[in-house]
């Protein structure tokens, strides 16, 4: 059977890997054309993992600002993109 504890690990675990892939993505031997965008999702992927963390454990206000971190880092993504697009045309 499934508990909340287990659901818990599991996130704590995605999130360390999350955190581990960021720095690895931030200190690539040879740049990545996509390097930038990637770097801002993967930190929004592991602020969304530690919001899910944060439901799970009942802290309703510190997963709203790892909430609202994760909306700032996509909103950068996105930021990102258009100013790449915009180079193009």
């Amino acid at each position: 059977m499934n508990t909340s504890s287990e659901a818990i690990r599991h996130l704590q675990d995605a999130l360390a890997n999350a955190q581990r892939a960021s720095a690895v993505i931030d200190d690539l031997i040879a740049p990545h054309d996509y390097q930038d965008v990637a770097s801002v999702v993967v930190k929004a992927a592991a602020a969304l993992l530690e919001t899910t963390t944060l439901l799970m454990q009942s802290k309703s206000e510190e997963a709203l600002d790892a909430l609202e971190r994760a909306d700032d880092l996509l909103d950068a993504v996105y930021d990102i993109i258009d100013s790449e697009v915009e180079e193009d045309e």
